[in-house]
């Protein structure tokens, strides 16, 4: 009967325990689910938040490429290539596939445009010409991003016969400023690929208006970038939104029609169950459209790693299981270790209960002898339960191997340290960290004393910190500027993925560790940097937009902008400099270009009227302290009768012929002008006397003696020359009055000559 007793009791325990266990499992798994979609949301949101800056980016490089094309008159081929290289838009903008100009020809002048467009594309032709429409726009201009010929095999073609794009076309000009359009297949495209476009107008320049000052230019036509819809969300941060996600996109409202990406082909935002899924929804503005993004975790995944965290909890409680059943079967062996448990009681029991670790001791088989009330707390336990119970039971099993090992050593008498996972009562698995002492009687080990500390809140901080960094370095390698940061000593710690490309580096461990001087590109100003880091650091203030030209891989020339600020620990100490640095050639080759066409007149390269009245004032004021100011103004006498006898292009090559030979004879602190037509203006400063303008009259005079031979045609040109010297209480335009009223003096004296304001005789006069 007693035999019978001993055999059933564990029976019953068992058949709880696995019933107990199967119960688990269920729970176990959907908890794992929840904590997945949870974390998926997070991670959702910092998604949503990347897509937003980079169709930011996109929008803004329409606009910058739109505001390019509407500050020049003319842009060929050549510089169109060279601005989209310089901005690096292809290398900074997953999905895009191409940027392009379409000027606006009327249809009643596609003909010549034709002709003109073939100098530069021979066998230029419009194509795909919008039915009954007034005016064509044409692919012009266009580069892309993988597929250098598709350029070349779409242009010409009229963008405005796609129903989707003219409608972006026709808002973008009412607007006037970027807009999208709706999802469409790529024009020409044996795949049907789906685009999308987002269109900028190009206008002439802003003329006034009589009602409000401004008004808008008249519209040349519109630049637009495309982007391949699947490459920008398949492609995106390297493809980990697509592992982690089914993306859902939809363009403007919830509906089936307006469905923009779906990358797994099944729509769940359409259907009843989708809230079940869906992990994140956000709206994100693209260019006067607003695109619905709906981020739903992956059932697949979601159920295999559910499964695996049941899976782990069924293990435990089946091992927790048979653990009981076998603690009920050897209760005669338990008995007998009680006893040696009071005997190690009665020794070590105030040292156990005090200490602020959990504290066991187990036998030469890695049983339980004694345990204190944490170690019982950290297993979850009882802890007259864990005396007798094997140590093992508590260890996670893919770390057992580990801990037989360790086990060795310490019977060999060594004291170990190591970090393993228990395997609590309640299915969670704390991170501890152990340290095994073998105790002896004489020279051999009789059992081992063990010290656990929790570790988990300090690995998940550990861990979170991680997770923070990873999400910090994806931010940052998703924007164009380089950045980096560097310690005390100017060794860098840190950067980009930007800057790694721009240095030509295969990864981070490349740049860590070494100095500006260990690298070629920059080993030259090397001590300059670490001047400029040592400056910020000692003065906890940052140094912000300084520019300087640099070489880049290929050796060409370019601008660059930096800033610098310093790093502080969490006291405020600073312990580095953090930099951020910007390849501004194209914005700086845009600056220059724009002061040139505002400032200098584009016939003869000379500064025009503005740019001449605002160096006026200035040397009116200095000639108000100083004096030995003159101003001369000139024209080129019966210059009409030139333009109305030869045509105007010969009378363009007079003025730039005149232009010339007037600079050839003048001072290089002479500052010359035209103001328009065949009318010229000259400063001369830093004069002794009013008598010095007569020398610089009569080179200018004498200058215009030999013939002029345009095209085949000899002509005798002569300038009439009128002088003012600046006296005192005289403005800019009493000046130049004077000087012109001069001029007239010239004329009325026979031309070919000058006249000094205020003068009576003059030099003797050329013929």
């Amino acid at each position: 009967m007693r035999q019978l007793r001993q055999v059933k009791l564990p029976a019953i325990v068992f058949a709880a325990g696995f019933a107990a266990s199967a119960w688990g499992y269920f729970a176990g798994a959907r908890h794992s689910e929840a904590e997945q979609i949870a974390q998926l949301q997070e991670t959702a949101e910092n998604y949503a938040f990347l897509l937003r800056n980079r169709l930011e980016l996109y929008e803004g490089a329409d606009r910058a490429l739109g505001a390019f094309f509407s500050a020049s008159s003319s842009i060929d081929a050549e510089e169109f290539d060279n601005y989209i290289g310089a901005s690096r838009v292809f290398e900074r903008l997953e999905g895009a596939s191409s940027f392009g100009y379409l000027p606006k020809v009327p249809a009643a002048d596609a003909g010549r445009f034709e002709a003109e467009a073939a100098r530069t594309f021979p066998g230029y032709r419009i194509s795909d010409q919008r039915a009954g429409a007034d005016a064509w726009y044409p692919l012009y201009y266009a580069v892309h991003g993988t597929d250098p010929t598709r350029a070349g095999r779409l242009r010409g073609a009229d963008f405005s016969s796609v129903p989707e794009r003219w409608a972006a076309m026709q808002e973008a000009a009412r607007r006037d400023e970027p807009v999208a359009t709706a999802v469409h297949p790529a024009l020409r495209h044996a795949a049907h690929r789906p685009v999308v476009l987002i269109f900028s107008p190009v206008r002439s320049m802003r003329t006034p208006s009589a009602a409000d000052g401004q008004a808008r230019g008249g519209l040349k036509g519109f630049v637009f970038s495309a982007m391949y819809v699947d490459r920008l969300f398949l492609g995106f941060d390297h493809g980990r939104l697509a592992s982690l996600f089914d993306v859902e996109v939809f363009d403007g409202s919830l509906a089936r029609e307006h469905l923009l990406f779906d990358s797994d082909g099944v729509s769940h935002a359409l259907k009843a169950d989708a809230a079940q899924l869906l992990a994140h929804r956000a709206e994100i503005p693209v260019a006067n459209r607003t695109w619905l993004l709906h981020f739903y975790a992956k059932k697949a995944s979601l159920a295999s790693k559910a499964a695996w965290a049941g899976t782990t909890v069924l293990a435990i409680g089946l091992l927790l299981t048979l653990v009981a059943s076998y603690g009920v079967a050897a209760w005669p062996r338990y008995v007998s270790r009680q006893r040696a448990m009071r005997e190690f009681n009665e020794r070590f029991a105030g040292f156990f209960e005090h200490h602020p670790f959990a504290v066991y001791a187990i036998d030469l088989e890695q049983h339980f002898i004694h345990a204190n009330q944490q170690m019982a707390r950290e297993l979850g336990v009882g802890r007259e339960a864990l005396i007798g119970a094997p140590f093992e039971a508590f260890v996670a099993e893919e770390d057992r191997g580990a801990l037989a090992n360790h086990f060795k050593d310490v019977l060999a008498g060594k004291t170990v340290a190591y970090t393993t996972r228990l395997m609590r009562a309640d299915g969670r698995c704390p991170d501890v960290s152990i340290v095994l002492v073998p105790m002896s009687a004489g020279s051999e080990v009789t059992h081992v004393l063990g010290f656990a500390e929790n570790v988990t809140d300090r690995k998940q901080a550990e861990q979170a910190l991680h997770e923070s960094q990873q999400m910090l370095q994806l931010i940052i390698d998703n924007i164009p500027q380089s950045v980096f940061w560097k310690n005390l000593d100017s060794v860098f710690q840190g950067g980009n993925r930007s800057l790694l490309v721009e240095m030509g580096l295969d990864g981070i461990d490349q740049l860590v560790g070494r100095k500006d001087g260990d690298f070629a590109a920059w080993k030259d100003m090397a001590e300059h940097y670490r001047q400029v880091d040592l400056e910020v650091m000692r003065s906890g203030v940052g140094r912000m937009r300084m520019q300087a030209t640099d070489l880049r891989k290929d050796g060409t020339e370019c601008w660059i902008e930096t800033s610098k600020i310093p790093l502080r620990d969490e006291a405020g100490k600073v312990v580095g400099v953090l930099a951020v640095t910007e390849d501004i050639t194209a914005r700086k080759y845009m600056e220059q270009e724009l002061f040139r066409r505002a400032n200098y007149d584009t016939l003869t390269g000379l500064p025009n009227r503005g740019y001449f009245n605002n160096q006026l004032e200035e040397a009116v004021k200095r000639a108000q302290r100083r004096g030995g100011l003159a101003l001369m103004y000139f024209d080129i006498d019966r210059f009409k009768h030139i333009n109305d006898t030869y045509g105007h292009d010969v009378g363009d090559q007079v003025i730039r012929m005149f232009a010339q030979r007037v600079r050839q004879v003048l001072r290089e602190s002479d500052f010359i002008a035209r103001l328009g037509g065949d009318e010229f203006v000259l400063i001369a400063e830093g004069l002794h006397q009013p008598g010095d303008t007569a020398v610089i009259g009569q080179k200018m005079v004498d200058a215009m003696v030999p013939p002029f031979s345009v095209g085949g045609t000899t002509l005798q040109v002569s300038t009439s020359i009128g002088i003012a010297y600046f006296e005192a209480a005289m403005t800019p335009e009493t000046l130049v009055k004077a000087a012109d009223q001069a001029m007239y003096d010239a004329k009325r004296a026979g031309r070919n000559c000058f006249r000094q304001a205020g003068t009576a005789e003059q030099p003797a006069e050329k013929d």
